[in-house]
């Protein structure tokens, strides 16, 4: 077999790093919308991030370009998408209105409390799961990935945000396409207990609650029925329709596999990752000790030794 030559070499690590660069993108202008009171724009971004969450890993599969460059870029991607947009949407949003309680005082801090709790969940989750994922079966989570809880964050703001009664100060234009439940108006209240999600999210994602994942399907038929859905998804997300549809897939995902996670004899004989991982570190070699020893005791001005960046 001949070797690749150097520039398909580099084309086979760049192309899945432009895709890893390009769902950066998602979140900064996600971000960039939300702070601009764009708030519908602000949450389809993050559900386009969703869906675009492993392409890159698939791409780099593809080309043969997988690197480790690659799954630093894609936990860095993860934490801007999924760590931080989604709290920064929630905080504009609800900061910002007059008629909610989070403009000052306790309200106020009880906010800036809920988008620090997901975003170090967030975090947490990340750099746990690169240090841990020789430990823990393909078929298991941890943990609620980060994907999964931004998108759920995401579809049921964009839901909710689509019944909001006109008369309400977060009332935004008709979007969405038909409203599939129109008797349904969101209460008032909701956009009160918002909070309590980002709380709640920030938790599950930096616990060791146990659940399925997407690759460990047992049943054919279940596996077929949920990947259905998954490509309608991919559907109506790009054409942004029918939020309300968009909902259930994954809550009731989280819902059904974290009850069974913890009630499951199979899945608790399972080991869950420790909450600090520690990895070893590989000890400095003796004759390379002994070698940069000499060169000092030789008056060598200039010792060669590794640079770290």
């Amino acid at each position: 077999m001949t070797k690749p030559r150097r520039e398909e070499r580099l084309w086979r690590y760049l192309v899945p790093n432009f895709i890893t660069a390009g769902s950066m993108l998602l979140g900064l202008v996600s971000i960039f919308q939300s702070m601009q009171g764009n708030y519908v724009a602000a949450a389809w971004l993050i559900v386009f991030a969703v869906c675009t969450d492993k392409l890159d890993g698939v791409a780099a599969r593809l080309v043969r370009g997988t690197s480790e460059l690659g799954v630093q870029l894609d936990s860095l991607a993860d934490f801007l998408n999924f760590g931080i947009a989604p709290p920064v949407l929630i905080f504009a949003s609800l900061g910002r209105e007059p008629t909610l309680p989070f403009g000052s005082g306790t309200g106020r801090i009880v906010l800036i409390a809920a988008c620090a709790t997901w975003l170090l969940g967030a975090v947490y989750r990340l750099a746990r799961f690169n240090l841990s994922t020789a430990q823990v079966p393909k078929s298991l989570c941890f943990g609620v990935p980060t994907t999964l809880m931004a998108g759920i964050l995401a579809t049921w703001f964009l839901a909710l945000l689509k019944y909001t009664p006109a008369d309400h100060a977060l009332a935004v234009d008709a979007f969405g396409g038909a409203k599939l439940f129109p008797f349904f108006e969101t209460p008032a209240a909701v956009w009160r207990y918002l909070p309590l999600a980002l709380f709640g999210g920030g938790v599950l994602m930096g616990s060791n609650l146990r659940m399925a994942n997407l690759g460990g399907l047992g049943s054919r038929w279940f596996a077929i029925f949920v990947l259905a859905n998954v490509l309608v998804g991919f559907i109506l997300i790009p054409l942004k329709l029918y939020p309300e549809f968009l909902i259930w897939q994954p809550t009731a995902w989280v819902t059904v596999f974290l009850i069974w996670g913890q009630l499951s004899a199979q899945v608790r004989a399972h080991k869950s990752p420790p909450i600090f991982p520690r990895v070893p570190v590989e000890p400095t070699p003796i004759e390379e000790v002994d070698s940069f020893v000499e060169k000092l005791t030789e008056g060598d001005d200039e010792p060669t030794h590794r640079q770290d960046a």
